[in-house]
């Protein structure tokens, strides 16, 4: 293979280094295998081939992308990855994905601790402890442990199921800005 194609598919292996090594060199063996065929049967120069393949910045954001959105789970790699994404995708991404992937998080992140709180101040009365970080107070009126212990559990249920919701429209985002971007 050519010195100049094996330059791109290196400056594409260097945009995709947030996706893990199997992934990025299973999609480095995709692209290379679509040189070769397209350089044995279409009897194609390197150059045209990148011309054809386009800019490999463009490319990796297309394939980061798709890694990114094929299931709507969460991992701290796949925050990273929308991290990497993120510097490719634009003026529009510049708000967008740090906005939803924030309060994505942060949504999960309450979601999990607001029940914990609730568990925290109901041991507490169990044990004669006050703890009064932890309370439901509406004017001076404070509810009573257990039924706010309740009332933070359904609350820890909205908040993460929130946060699901805008972390998958974190990835139905970056679908759409990746669309198109395969194969010129």
């Amino acid at each position: 293979m050519n010195n100049c194609l094996n330059e791109y598919l290196n400056k594409i292996d260097k945009y995709l280094k947030p996706m893990q090594a199997g992934e990025r060199a299973d999609i480095i063996n995709e692209i290379k295998s679509e040189m070769v065929d397209l350089e044995t049967q279409g009897k194609l120069s390197p150059e045209q081939i990148i011309e054809r393949l386009g800019d490999p910045k463009e490319l990796a954001k297309a394939y980061l992308g798709d890694a990114i959105s094929k299931s709507s789970s969460f991992s701290f790699r796949k925050l990273c990855a929308v991290a990497a994404f993120y510097s490719f995708a634009g003026v529009g991404g510049l708000f967008v994905l740090p906005v939803t992937s924030v309060l994505g998080v942060g949504f999960m992140l309450c979601g999990v601790i607001a029940p914990i709180a609730g568990l925290i101040k109901v041991l507490g009365y169990v044990v004669g402890i006050d703890v009064p970080w932890v309370n439901f107070q509406f004017g001076t009126y404070v509810l009573h442990p257990i039924p706010a212990f309740f009332l933070a559990a359904i609350l820890g249920v909205l908040l993460f199921a929130a946060g699901m919701g805008v972390w998958k429209l974190t990835l139905k985002y970056i679908r759409v800005i990746s669309r198109g971007k395969f194969h010129k």
